[in-house]
């Protein structure tokens, strides 16, 4: 086998709290509590329409906020319906994991060694529970479910870490639990926490724990939000609401990148690697190059002024970065393979409706006139170069 799937998806049970007594009576049944908008069971069509609206309505008044009956739309209810088959057949944003041997049986047949399942559960619940202290025993417990769920297969399949950042001490001490119950990638956010954006120094501890541990920093869609003026908001129509929270998954994440190399992350944690998932691939070149063009010498005096670390900017991204692609036609990855071949990594998306129930067979036809030594990095070598960067490899 020689697939790494850094990009696959897995929810607890529905009954999954049930597993923690006395926890399911300190959650509220809608959230987030200042404004509830989603069941607290969460892996609904209303929280879908939560995530394909809020980068927009999180910066108006809750009173001016459309409703989340408005934003809904037929489709949504489809793609949580198992009998609908929206997308390809078997598609589900909600598939359970608790049927691990039949998931083990489909990596198999795809040729893919480890996958990394990530739980929408589990970084929803994380974003919308406002009280810190609830929240990070929400979302330590669906760790622990994750894991059990995992069982004797963590070694393959591999749950990502999510996690709170509102106290940096407790994120290293659930990163550090979790790497011993098989994880090897954790959830970030985007954007600063109570003020603290995570370029600070005071964030170093994360980045620290990350390659002590031999774990990758994984920022996916939905840890992303855009930032949009909220007048936008002011509107009867749900269609724009939608596409202009939507149509800027990119942002955030440029934003964290430029950061991450001009504040010195990388040269401070030379290990560390940052892997950007469903958040697109067009934008990504362009962006690189744009920072690394201001930081050469003389270029942009008035902006970046004297740039004084000591690789490039590029030399950074292709040492510490990686982005998936969807298995999709439009996110195709051979124009990023020849521009920047170390940072294109495989991923599924599986089972969502937007994945591919057949991804190897899908990027052995996209791949076909690549380099062999280009294509294997993108099916595994360029991840596992990201692990054995940590001195833990795979």
């Amino acid at each position: 086998m020689a697939i790494i799937d850094v990009d696959a998806h897995f929810e607890p049970a529905a009954d999954w709290l049930d597993d923690f007594p006395g926890l399911a009576d300190r959650l509220p049944e809608w959230l987030p509590e200042s404004d509830p908008r989603i069941p607290r069971g969460v892996n609904t069509p209303e929280a879908f329409a939560f995530f394909m609206s809020d980068d927009l309505l999180r910066g108006a008044p809750a009173a001016q906020r459309m409703p989340i009956a408005e934003l809904l739309t037929p489709h949504m209810h489809r793609i949580y319906d198992p009998e609908a088959h929206a997308g390809y057949e078997g598609a589900s944003m909600a598939a359970e994991m608790t049927d691990v041997t039949q998931r083990i049986a489909w990596m198999d047949a795809q040729g893919i060694d480890k996958q990394n399942v990530i739980s929408g559960t589990g970084y929803t619940l994380a974003r919308v529970i406002e009280d810190p202290i609830l929240a990070r025993d929400v979302v330590g417990s669906l760790n622990t479910w994750m894991a059990d769920a995992a069982g004797e297969h963590a070694d393959r399949l591999m749950p990502v870490t999510t996690l709170r950042f509102d106290d940096l001490d407790w994120a290293v001490a659930e990163m550090a639990r979790m790497r011993e119950r098989g994880s090897r990638m954790f959830v970030i956010s985007s954007e600063p926490v109570n003020g603290l954006p995570p370029t600070a120094p005071e964030f170093d501890q994360v980045w620290s724990a990350a390659t002590d541990l031999g774990m990758v920093a994984l920022l996916h869609i939905g840890m992303a939000p855009a930032m949009i003026h909220p007048g936008w908001a002011n509107t009867t129509n749900p269609r724009l609401v939608r596409v202009l929270s939507v149509t800027q998954p990119a942002q955030s994440a440029s934003v964290l990148l430029h950061a991450m190399i001009l504040e010195g992350v990388f040269e401070r944690h030379p290990n560390l690697t940052l892997l950007l998932s469903e958040l697109g691939i067009d934008w990504f070149t362009n962006s690189v190059d744009t920072i690394d063009l201001l930081a050469m010498p003389g270029v942009s005096p008035l902006v970046v002024g004297d740039y004084d670390l000591p690789l490039t900017p590029k030399e950074y991204v292709r040492r510490n970065v990686r982005i998936s692609p969807l298995p999709a036609p439009h996110q195709s990855p051979v124009d990023l393979l020849a521009a920047l071949p170390e940072c294109a990594v495989f991923s599924s998306d599986y089972p969502h409706h937007e994945g591919n129930p057949d991804p190897a067979g899908h990027y052995e036809r996209l791949l076909r006139d690549v380099d062999d030594s280009v294509r294997e990095g993108f099916l595994h070598g360029n991840i596992e170069a990201s692990f054995a960067l940590t001195g833990d490899p795979l």
